[in-house]
């Protein structure tokens, strides 16, 4: 009660009361909310001067934002307009409605409500009961996961997009289909490279309905997103392209070299692959290479079973973690954590080693680590003799993509050794009596326990 309670503490601090008092005027869901208002009049929500022209009375106006979208560079040097896609303004647009304020609100509202649903839903997941004292440890790490702090914040759309895939998980299970479709649709239409490993999760599993009902409702606000910018006759798609190049190629806010400052807060396997190969285009290509192998592997090691609900978490959480490895993500994505962690938490009491290991990896994500050390470096408080050297670069900055790396190797293994056998049927039968960790007498025995009861008596 005590860890939870610490936890609970520290979320409100970092999260929801530092997103009232700091962040209202300028974050990360300004220039999408700017761009849902640009969408909404037909105008280019892609374009440097549509954002400058739509920006709210009521916001401060920085300095450098007429200055730079007038030489051209604000695209480049901070990553406005963002290159979100024509789904995420549609779906952002009921909230564009509003004046800033009252809009910054309701997404506030909208971020903490949804987390708390996806902390429910995640208990159910774990057939934890709310009083057992599994429940609160599962909540207090959640809690304390520093990547959801850091997304309430800055109120970026990542954090969204994860809560809905997770909720989306429950629904699931509840055999709710189409609203199920409904959450990972808006989870992948708000931000691809989140909701994506939710939608490949479903195809692998053969949930057709599903994964259809999904597809139809992207299309649905894909064309509804062109429609409006058609009607107006609104030239949108080159401008988008040029965000995405920015955002990819020539910009600096995803760029994984020294030309960046923030480079650390990154998590995409790049960050330690450039120093070690020297190029760009190496780093790039073996981040895409490495990915693509534990991807085939992923799809060997998948399951579909008439069990396969008791792996469903494992399988899950190999491939939101992997996912974030190949392509641009910053350290809020990695609330993604939140599905190994409870996967974690239904297997440790007999699966002790994997649950051991896997907890170690995700402690750096206690706090912003990376971005804690660029601070220390740029006040000169890390000593030079160990900035300049060759391992502080390769491990010690980045040391939470070689966590997620490792993890991911982890969550493969995993998934690899508890494949089921032939004999698998026998000791689902003498399993009947095994309950989740600190469940009492009168709980219902959880179904992920017979897979920790297949692996020791292997």
């Amino acid at each position: 009660m005590v860890l939870l309670l610490m936890a609970g503490t520290e979320f409100l601090l970092r999260g929801p009361i530092r997103a009232v008092h700091v962040a209202t005027d300028f974050n990360d869901f300004l220039s999408p909310y700017i761009q849902a208002r640009a969408w909404i009049h037909g105008l280019d929500p892609y374009s440097p001067q549509t954002l400058l022209r739509l920006w709210p009375t009521s916001v401060h106006r920085p300095g450098f934002l007429a200055r730079e979208v007038e030489d051209g560079s604000l695209l480049h040097n901070r990553g406005i307009p963002t290159a979100y896609p024509i789904t995420s303004l549609v779906l952002i647009a009921p909230l564009a409605l509003f004046p800033w304020n009252l809009a910054y609100a309701l997404w506030l509202t909208v971020n903490v409500g949804l987390f708390l649903t996806m902390l429910g839903a995640l208990l159910k997941l774990a057939h934890f009961p709310f009083r057992d004292s599994s429940a609160a440890l599962l909540i207090a790490a959640i809690l304390a996961l520093a990547p959801f702090h850091t997304g309430i914040v800055t109120g970026n759309v990542a954090l969204v997009a994860v809560e809905l895939g997770v909720i989306a998980v429950w629904t699931t299970r509840q055999r709710h289909e189409i609203m199920t479709a409904i959450f990972i649709a808006a989870s992948v239409g708000l931000k691809p490279q989140i909701g994506l490993c939710f939608l490949l999760f479903y195809l692998r599993r053969g949930h057709w309905r599903v994964s259809g009902l999904t597809l139809a409702f992207l299309i649905l606000l894909g064309a509804l997103g062109i429609l409006r910018l058609e009607i107006g006759h609104t030239p949108w798609l080159a401008s988008y392209l040029i965000d995405n190049r920015s955002l990819l190629e020539t910009g600096t806010l995803a760029n994984f070299t020294r030309v960046n400052p923030t480079r650390f807060g990154l998590i995409n396997l790049q960050v330690v692959l450039f120093p070690l190969l020297g190029s760009i285009r190496s780093a790039n290509f073996g981040a895409v290479s490495v990915s693509a192998i534990f991807f085939v592997i992923w799809l060997f090691a998948m399951r579909r079973t008439a069990n396969q609900a008791d792996f469903e978490l494992l399988d899950l959480s190999a491939i939101a973690i992997i996912s974030l490895l190949p392509i641009y993500h910053r350290f809020y994505d990695a609330a993604l954590l939140v599905l190994p962690l409870c996967w974690v938490f239904l297997s440790f009491r007999k699966a002790r080693i994997f649950g051991t290991l896997s907890l170690l990896l995700m402690l750096p994500f206690l706090i912003p680590g990376g971005t804690i050390l660029e601070t220390m470096q740029a006040n000169r408080r890390i000593p030079l003799t160990w900035a300049s050297r060759w391992w502080w670069e390769l491990f010690v900055m980045p040391h939470q993509v070689w966590m997620l790396l490792l993890l991911s190797l982890l969550l493969l293994y995993e998934m690899t050794i508890y494949r089921l056998p032939p004999a698998f049927r026998e000791y689902d039968r003498d399993a009947s009596s095994v309950r989740p960790p600190g469940c009492r007498a009168a709980c219902r025995p959880g179904p992920v326990n017979r897979v920790a009861t297949v692996a020791v008596r292997r």
